[in-house]
């Protein structure tokens, strides 16, 4: 209703408790999903400053046909209009901003638009034009079905692309030149089938539970270590420090044929925390069973893997769970069950977007009295004891292998509370009335109460979008659009066939969804730092790297000074600081309101870690790697990159190579014109050597820049 220069607040606005003014913004050539709607976009303005702002979207349509007695005198519907709302972050009269729109990881070209004033703002795109009405009305285009893009992505064709690069990156460890052609060959729908039903390494069925893992079962060991013979050097290496745990997840991640799994259990074990430290100095047998109950569940309903992470005896250790007593419960676990590992602390709408009350504030999804009633819930579980013989010599020691047990006290002075319990929304659970000093009692009512509190928390209508936001986070990129969270939690609450919490049918949702798919990727918000460990065995997988899993340089392990192969990249593998994980799920960038978890453990020490890596890798040591120190660094870790090596005489084609495998071609110009002027600028007589020096110097300057550390 009105033109620019618009201000913040309309006169004209349909809302009197919103003022703000909304802008209707016209384009072309959107690519949505048949039901696709506003939650599908996003959009951002620049000022002049260089501030970003995120613009609600709120309406999204085709322009309609004109219509005259019957007759189609114009037909509008190729032309979109968008309608936004601006932000109330932006300054009163910033003058011009840069506008654009994103849809499923692309972004649209940016237009100038004038709030407060006509004139000054940021400059122009490079290339920028202005932008009338098309002579021309492009003819609309019906829009697929999820399930017919679905198809059309999980075959051969849509990977022939950089894309299935882009694929490997966010469903393994990273891409292998043979883990490619064969995805090429067969398409991402038949990969994920294939990735589904790759076992791991370990399966033990006569194990209770079944063992069912890529680590394997580790004997118990008692709190204090044996003195030696009976526990020497290596027995203290390998049963009280993670060491063997952290080697296994590193050959694991650079070797086993089942990628995905092993994302997904890592992933899981970011959202799910237990920190090796708090058990036992990172005791061997204690931290195991941890990992393996992810391992057993990756692929399974996360409604088991709550109730079996809920009786791990690690996770009861962990966040006190065990031993807890109705006297004074602890609520350690109820508290993080609810806030981290299911629900979150705010009421989500099914496409993760939060409840609003009628002032505009967000409403918690539960209060102390919750947790307070969950706590009670979590009563009466202990580790038991039992017996091994090491050396000879006969122990007691804690069973951190079995799920916990019921304590044996029944009495009316036991740990159990029986009393009638309020959880979320009012449920209630009743109260025991035949429990005390009744052991069957006692046992089917704890079992029954936890089975109700478990499945309490797993209906809940956060938990779809709660999960599914931290995993795409994970897999795919830090700020995924409303839609992408809503398609993925509708399958999170029904798979097709009536099933809730399948994690093969989200994992698929989540890959095959068109924000994560797709040749290119523009919209700068898209993506996300690789993690260390991401960061690390990407170069190592596109590199065909032989190791023993031991990649740190100082051999000495059980020194007070005790890291695993990241820790000097800011993640100690299976230690995180806290149980917010390795890195807040909520850290913003600064400077932005964009979200960047992993950006919290990035600084100037870890950026310098991270070259220090590559340089470590591919420049040190004439480019040789890790070298081999037994007994704790068997063999070492070598990289192999004579492929590009044989490229170096023509530094572009090499640079090229890189940018195609590396980086899915997303290298801009710029950079690439560097890195081809300071590989073409090294020379030597040696035609072997300079093509070395070239390669290493190509890949070190590739793998440190900013553009390679964001996955995109």
């Amino acid at each position: 209703m009105r033109s620019e220069p618009f201000s913040l607040n309309s006169e004209a606005n349909f809302s009197p408790n919103d003022p703000r003014t909304r802008i209707e913004l016209f384009c072309m050539n959107l690519d949505m999903l048949a039901g696709e709607g506003a939650n599908a976009l996003t959009a951002d303005a620049e000022d002049a400053a260089h501030n970003h702002y995120p613009l609600l979207v709120e309406y999204v349509g085709q322009v309609p046909q004109l219509i005259d007695n019957g007759n189609v005198i114009a037909d509008f519907r190729g032309i979109y209009m968008v309608v936004v709302r601006l932000n109330d972050l932006m300054p009163p009269d910033p003058g011009d901003v840069l506008i654009r729109l994103n849809l499923h990881g692309m972004s649209s070209n940016r237009v100038r638009l004038a709030i407060g004033h006509i004139g000054g703002g940021p400059p122009d795109d490079p290339g920028a034009t202005g932008t009338p009405a098309p002579q021309t009305i492009p003819a609309p285009v019906t829009p697929l079905t999820l399930a017919q893009f679905q198809a059309q992505a999980g075959a051969p064709a849509a990977v022939a692309g950089v894309d299935g690069i882009r694929f490997l990156e966010q469903a393994t460890w990273g891409p292998t030149d043979a883990d490619l052609t064969h995805l090429r060959s067969i398409g991402i729908a038949a990969y994920l089938t294939e990735q589904f039903n790759t076992p791991p390494q370990f399966i033990d069925n006569s194990a209770n539970p079944p063992l069912f893992s890529n680590y394997p079962a580790t004997p118990l060991y008692p709190i204090n270590s044996p003195t030696p013979p009976a526990c020497d050097a290596t027995c203290q290496r390998d049963n009280y420090s993670l060491y063997p745990l952290t080697t296994r997840f590193m050959t694991n991640a650079l070797t086993r044929p089942d990628q995905l799994r092993l994302r997904v259990t890592f992933a899981l074990h970011g959202l799910i925390v237990v920190a090796g430290r708090d058990l036992n100095n990172n005791e061997t047998s204690w931290y195991a069973p941890y990992l393996q109950t992810f391992d057993r569940n990756a692929f399974g309903n996360y409604r088991t893997l709550l109730k079996d992470i809920t009786l791990n005896p690690g996770m009861g250790r962990y966040l006190d769970m065990a031993g807890n007593s109705r006297v004074s419960p602890n609520e350690n676990y109820a508290r993080e069950l609810m806030q981290l590992f299911s629900i979150g602390t705010d009421l989500l709408n099914q496409d993760g977007t939060p409840v609003l009350d009628n002032n505009g504030n967000r409403v918690p999804t539960y209060g102390q009295t919750e947790i307070t009633n969950f706590a009670r819930v979590f009563t009466g579980w202990v580790i038991p004891n039992t017996n091994v013989t090491i050396g000879g010599t006969a122990f007691t020691v804690l069973n951190y292998i079995s799920p916990m047990a019921f304590s044996n006290n029944t009495g009316a002075n036991g740990p159990f509370d029986i009393g009638a319990k309020t959880l979320l929304n009012g449920q209630q659970l009743p109260a025991c009335s035949n429990c005390t000093g009744n052991a069957a009692n006692m046992a089917n009512y704890k079992n029954a109460e936890l089975d109700a509190a478990i499945d309490h928390i797993f209906n809940h209508q956060n938990t779809g979008p709660y999960v599914c936001t931290q995993l795409i986070h994970h897999l795919v990129t830090s700020n995924p659009a409303p839609a992408y969270v809503g398609r993925c939690a509708a399958v999170f609450a029904n798979n097709g066939s009536g099933v809730r919490g399948d994690m093969k049918a989200i994992i698929t949702a989540i890959l095959l969804d068109p924000e994560a798919r797709g040749d290119a990727k523009t919209d700068p918000n898209y993506g996300h730092l690789r993690e260390p460990v991401l960061f690390m065995t990407n170069l190592l997988r596109l590199f065909n790297a032989t190791s023993d899993g031991v990649l740190v340089a100082n051999s000495v392990f059980l020194s007070p000074n005790v890291s695993s192969m990241s820790t000097p990249l800011g993640q100690d593998v299976f230690n995180p600081p806290t149980v917010f994980s390795y890195f807040p799920a909520n850290y913003g960038l600064p400077g932005t309101n964009l979200l960047a978890p992993e950006f919290g453990i990035l600084d100037t020490s870890t950026t310098y870690q991270r070259a220090n890596f590559v340089n470590t890798l591919f420049l040190a040591n004439n480019g040789n790697g890790i070298p081999a120190s037994p007994p704790n660094r068997p063999s070492g870790t070598q990289v192999n990159y004579s492929a590009y090596q044989a490229l170096a005489a023509d530094p572009a084609q090499l640079v090229d190579a890189l940018n195609a495998n590396m980086m899915h071609g997303t290298m801009s110009s710029s950079v690439r014109t560097s890195i081809i002027n300071a590989v073409t600028a090294i020379t030597n007589a040696d035609a072997t050597i300079q093509a070395r020096q070239r390669t290493q110097t190509a890949i070190y300057l590739v793998a440190t820049s900013s553009q390679y550390q964001v996955q995109r």
